[in-house]
């Protein structure tokens, strides 16, 4: 039996095709150019990213079953016309947006694994009084001999998410497939069946900050914006809580912060932006206890990222064609 018929309506180069046929079903077929050599007809499914199907175009696929749209190249498709022809659609996010989603759970994670503390305490070759090296096996090993007090799971932990666009979005589905109570606050609630099918719950700004183990910032920076995250939003935050900034430098009251880390209020935190970029030599940023930085990398990955989206559009189609390898 053979595979399905995949369309593109645009060029690619070879690679970026490559990335596609390997992330699709077993004996699937990529049409390329599927509008100008006139082979469209044939597609079981379709992968747009910049040109859009009209509905007249759509009704015309007689074989279609699905359509995969690229959400950073912007083409669009009637998902009335498609749900009245029984055509499912599923967009693709951009590595971008994937990319700093990863890189705020990662920081979330590092937070309640103390992973900074264990280390440094690893490299500086702390071990607790009395223990002593010896050849492990399954049954007999060191547990934390750098005598960590604390580190924990994100398991049921309460992770509040302020501002929910494409980055925040990724993030939450991360965090819940990780089993956390994900909560959100944005200016335009989602709907109750949206909330629903996220497994996400709303809460306002400031209840956010008082029932969050770990606060992360999504918002865009604006005039109004700045410093949203101060003595006042820190104080509200509970004791020994984190907070994480993968969105803008200026979100923060950067002297706010050290003095909750430095008191011990925040357990910890994670910031990739800043005000000043790179941080100025004398920073006390760089002297601050329990704080984790990256420099601003949190962004959109190096290599291809058009093979990275078609490679992620194949995974979609494999997926709906109920293969899995």
């Amino acid at each position: 039996m053979s595979g399905p018929m995949v369309a593109l309506v645009e060029e690619f180069t070879s690679a970026q095709v490559a990335a596609l046929q390997r992330a699709l079903p077993t004996g699937a077929t990529v049409l390329q150019d599927a509008l100008g050599s006139g082979t469209i007809g044939q597609a079981d499914y379709l992968v747009l990213m910049q040109e859009s199907l009209d509905d007249d175009q759509l009704s015309a696929l007689s074989s279609l079953q699905g359509v995969v749209t690229i959400d950073s190249g912007g083409a669009t498709v009637s998902s009335e016309i498609c749900d009245s022809l029984g055509v499912w659609t599923e967009g693709v996010v951009s590595p971008g947006p994937t990319s700093v989603a990863e890189h705020t759970v990662m920081m979330i994670l590092a937070l309640f694994k103390r992973l900074p503390t264990a280390n440094q305490r690893l490299m500086d070759g702390v071990i607790v009084e009395g223990m002593a090296p010896f050849v492990t096996d399954q049954l007999n090993y060191s547990y934390n001999w750098v005598g960590l007090d604390l580190f924990e799971a994100v398991l049921g932990k309460t992770v509040g998410l302020v501002g929910v666009g494409q980055i925040g979005l990724v993030a939450a589905k991360l965090l819940v497939a990780f089993g956390c109570d994900v909560v959100y606050y944005k200016r335009n609630r989602f709907s109750p069946e949206e909330e629903q099918e996220l497994g996400i719950r709303y809460l306002p700004f400031d209840e956010l900050l008082a029932e969050s183990h770990c606060v992360s910032l999504h918002n865009k920076f604006t005039p109004e914006t700045e410093k949203m995250m101060g003595a006042r939003e820190f104080a509200l935050m509970p004791e020994g809580s984190f907070f994480v900034n993968t969105a803008r430098g200026r979100l923060v009251d950067e002297d706010a912060l050290m003095a909750a880390l430095h008191s011990g209020h925040l357990a910890g935190a994670a910031l990739d932006v800043f005000w000043w970029e790179p941080i100025l030599p004398d920073s006390p940023l760089r002297s601050t206890p329990n704080l984790l930085m990256t420099p601003h990398t949190a962004g959109t990955p190096a290599g291809d990222n058009v093979a990275l989206e078609l490679g992620s559009a194949g995974r979609v189609i494999r997926r709906r064609h109920g293969v899995v390898r």
